[in-house]
């Protein structure tokens, strides 16, 4: 699907390592793998781990970085506290911290370090009125999709400007959102009629917000929850593109731009990957038609060059 990069956010950091060093063996065909640690909260829930306290947080930070992760992944389950101490154990081994944005709204998560917030749907706890509270009965995605019903869009574009100003990464992931919409579920529990159209509307918002961010400079990365809700892998990459022009209005430049050169930024690797230059790894996808014309020409891909090895695709 002319992936040649992830930011892998797997189950357990130690699956992703191993990945990594099957494809750099070449052991395993795909795309170079960026480690991301197991997913951690401050109380544990489905595949979380639970790590208690601010204390104890910094423990497991040293070890995933003994282990050679890049990136700390963060879970709902968090407060402040625990949020600034995970984003300052990681600066001290050079590693980035991406997650949810929920019990820590997105604008204090961004405040606090953080750098990049995952998906749409947190978006909407820092673009409600203030004082506008949820009722303490709703739990999980009716809880998210509460507020986006309650959102203030205006609120949301000045959440750009915070996350602009803090060198905060948004990675939308509409594409997984659409995926709820169309199932009528999420983690197969099925979702109500309204709440599936008001996701609707959150992601025809989120998209624009996304445009917009990018337009401001700031940093927009193409992320599609693999495999949350069965999104499909690779192809789910192009539906983002798609999505991104369809409904937030971007050219297909500028979605270009996002997938490559912003995600490559937002990864920390932007002087190898991003770009075709003098000096940078040779990651290259070659298609048959020409994709500023129409973005979901991306998926005519004839070639990949992964790492500087060819790879042809047949149909």
């Amino acid at each position: 699907s002319g992936v040649t990069t992830i930011r892998a956010i797997p189950l357990y950091s130690e699956s992703a390592l191993l990945w990594s060093a099957r494809v750099n063996a070449g052991q395993l065909p795909g795309p170079t793998i960026i480690a991301t640690s197991s997913v951690f909260e401050k109380e544990p829930q489905r595949t979380s781990r639970g790590f208690g306290d601010s204390e104890t947080v910094r423990q497991w930070i040293h070890k995933e970085a003994l282990l050679g992760c890049r990136w700390i992944k963060v879970y709902d389950q968090m407060d402040e506290e625990s949020l600034d101490a995970i984003v300052k154990a990681a600066a001290e081994f050079g590693m980035r911290v991406c997650g949810h944005a929920s019990l820590v709204p997105p604008h204090r998560a961004a405040e606090l370090g953080i750098s990049t917030v995952e998906h749409l749907i947190g978006i909407a706890y820092s673009g409600v009125p203030d004082g506008v509270v949820a009722p303490a009965d709703l739990v999980g995605l009716a809880n998210a999709v509460w507020y986006w019903r309650h959102v203030d869009v205006g609120k949301c574009r000045a959440l750009m400007d915070v996350f602009k100003k803090n060198g905060t990464g948004w990675v939308p992931t509409l594409v997984v959102a659409e995926k709820i919409v169309r199932v009528g579920a999420h983690h197969f529990q099925s979702i109500s009629k309204d709440d599936a159209k008001q996701l609707e509307t959150a992601i025809r918002i989120s998209a624009k917000l996304a445009v917009d961010l990018h337009r401001m400079g700031g940093l927009v990365g193409i992320g599609t929850d693999f495999p949350v809700d069965g999104v499909e892998p690779g192809v789910s990459v192009h539906r983002e593109l798609e999505l991104l022009v369809e409904l937030g209005g971007a050219t297909p430049l500028e979605a270009l731009q996002m997938a490559t050169l912003s995600s490559a930024r937002i990864l920390g690797f932007e002087s190898l990957l991003g770009s075709i230059e003098d000096g940078k790894i040779a990651n290259l996808v070659v298609l048959s038609a020409n994709p500023l014309e129409d973005i979901s020409n991306t998926r005519k891909i004839t070639h990949v060059i992964h790492d500087g090895r060819l790879h042809e695709i047949k149909p």
